[in-house]
């Protein structure tokens, strides 16, 4: 997909192409605010609160409703409405402003307490952007930019506010919404901009804003196979896709980045590029894992279509206490190597389920293989079950969807993470098996994801990705998380982050030379550019510096940021 370039003649006549040296910035008057919206056609809107009409205090533009309220209630923990809104985002602390309190919130747990919204209880703009631009061509990104430079009003990109880290939101921001750039396309015979004409590639084409559920669905109709994360509602081609994106089955396809073929971006700078193994090699690696937000904002990306095949699934049930708990994990650890080297892949909740697939083979070969899983699952009292499912989508119905941690949404929550070695499995089993059932006892959810790319081979024309390189010696994701209610004080707050760095600490502790996921990292990850992208950070910060000179996009952790010091992050606890 190939987004028209629809200047106005005045942004025809007053758009340059930044230099490295920075201009005076002023005050954003109205007349800037005014300049811009006639600029991009109208798309600049105000964003209220989504719960805005339930609260009759307020500093902030609209008013109490009750028949408004009650949809708003009705509606207020689903991800699709939330992902629909600009001001919707999906771990809410995103919208809040933790330092000070400053926030517009239901009960999560019950929407219609009256205590979260009556008098004196006041809807705040928090860290929603004030104003947005609903995105629609190259040049409505081009003007943001140019307007940010002027104006010194710093930028947010958000897609549909899935992150925990807050990187889609900050105070007094215009955010930049790329939700509805929502084209896909599929051609057999795809050929990435500047390369020869016999570099060919089954491919689909995919707009900024195509969500997870629906690009399955349409991918199903075109007989392809496109794998992605969990979340139905995700959009694919934004902070999952640029922060490396894995799924439930990445020890067979590799992480998104593995089969990403090319980008449509604008650049702060205002050039508006397709980066792929040809041209613009360097921004291509900095997007393949460099993380959202940080080198431009994303209009489509290009991926490898697959051809459909079955899956063969295991999955065991099981309610765990205090005896089998361990004996499950026990039973993990020693056979966690070998699963990923025969080219398993799949989730596990410590506590309660295994979900482990692969492909070409049989229901008979699997039950064979997995005859020890069998007999440890009645050990621990569980059921343990065999099947096939003809395609991804159908794979992706029965096993994931169902999976209700899966969609956690319009709730305050965050999460640690750390990749785990196929060295840690073997070398330090009883540390790992420690800190994992302590892991899953003391936290709200935690997930090992046995789907690093272990075994998967990448595909060297396209050079390597940005990613840390710890994900090609780990064969697990650990993910530990929690979250709170709407009230919860900051102090309080600062604890249950604090505990979470405190639980995935035993990982770090045992995988010296590992790294962690960008997408679902602790907050205060000790070491940040060394756990995302290792050995990657150094070039990946010279990109950033030519793409991005001025430094108009910036957010927590990201490549290149100002530090927790800088205002942007005054909200962080």
């Amino acid at each position: 997909m190939v987004f028209a370039v629809l200047f106005s003649s005045l942004l025809l006549a007053s758009y340059p192409v930044f230099t490295n040296a920075y201009p005076q910035r002023g005050a954003c008057t109205r007349a800037d605010w005014d300049a811009l919206n006639q600029t991009v056609n109208g798309r600049l809107f105000a964003a209220v609160p989504l719960a805005r009409s339930c609260f009759q205090a307020s500093p902030l533009d609209g008013a109490y409703d009750a028949a408004t309220c009650q949809e708003v209630q009705s509606d207020y923990l689903n991800p699709i409405t939330r992902s629909g809104t600009f001001a919707g985002y999906m771990a809410t602390q995103s919208e809040t402003c933790s330092t000070t309190g400053a926030q517009c919130f239901l009960d999560w747990q019950n929407v219609t307490d009256t205590a979260a919204f009556d008098p004196p209880q006041s809807c705040q703009q928090g860290s929603i952007s004030p104003h947005y631009i609903d995105v629609k061509t190259v040049s409505d990104v081009q003007a943001a930019f140019l307007f940010s430079n002027r104006t010194g009003v710093p930028l947010v990109i958000k897609n549909t506010g899935h992150d925990c880290k807050g990187r889609s939101s900050s105070p007094n921001s215009l955010g930049l919404w790329s939700h509805n750039l929502k084209s896909t396309s599929f051609s057999a015979s795809f050929t990435p901009h500047g390369c020869s004409a016999d570099t060919i590639f089954a491919a689909a084409t995919i707009g900024a804003g195509v969500q997870t559920a629906d690009l399955y669905a349409w991918a199903n109709t075109q007989s392809i196979t496109l794998p992605g994360g969990a979340c139905s509602t995700v959009g694919i081609v934004g902070g999952y896709l640029q922060g490396g994106g894995h799924s439930w089955l990445s020890n067979i396809y590799g992480l998104a980045v593995d089969r990403v073929l090319e980008y449509e971006i604008v650049t702060p700078t205002g050039q508006h590029l397709f980066a792929n193994a040809c041209q613009n090699t360097d921004l291509f690696f900095a997007l393949r894992g460099g993380g959202g937000g940080t080198f431009g904002f994303v209009l489509a990306a290009t991926m490898k279509a697959l051809p459909q095949v079955s899956y063969t699934t295991v999955e065991v049930d099981y309610t765990s206490n205090s005896t089998t708990l361990p004996i499950f994990i026990s039973f993990l650890i020693s056979n966690g190597v070998k699963w990923a080297t025969d080219g398993w892949s799949g989730q596990i909740r410590p506590g309660a389920k295994l979900v482990m697939t692969a492909v070409n083979t049989t229901e008979d070969a699997a039950t064979s293989y997995m005859s020890d899983l069998r007999t440890v699952a009645a050990q621990i009292g569980g059921t343990f079950t065999v099947s096939t499912t003809p395609s991804y989508l159908a794979y992706y119905d029965k096993y994931i969807v169902p999976d209700a941690l899966n969609e956690l949404d319009g709730i305050p929550q965050t999460v640690g993470s750390r990749l785990i070695s196929a060295d840690a499995l073997s070398a330090n089993p009883g540390e790992l098996l420690n800190a994992l059932v302590n892991i899953t006892v003391n936290s709200a959810a935690s997930f090992i994801f046995a789907n690093a790319p272990f075994n998967f081979k990448q595909d060297a024309s396209l050079g390597p990705p940005s990613v840390t390189p710890a994900w090609r010696n780990s064969v697990w994701h650990v993910i530990a998380g929690t979250g709170w209610t709407y009230n919860t004080p900051a102090a309080s707050q600062s604890y249950l982050y604090n505990t979470i760095t405190s639980s995935i600490e035993p990982l770090r502790a045992i995988t010296p030379s590992g790294g962690a996921y960008q997408n679902e990292a602790d907050l205060h990850e000790p070491n940040p550019s060394d756990a995302f992208w290792g050995e990657n950070y150094a070039r990946l910060a010279q990109i950033k510096h030519k793409y991005d000179p001025q430094h108009l996009l910036d957010c927590w952790n990201c490549v290149g940021w100002k530090g927790a010091s800088d205002p942007l992050y005054s909200c962080y606890l």
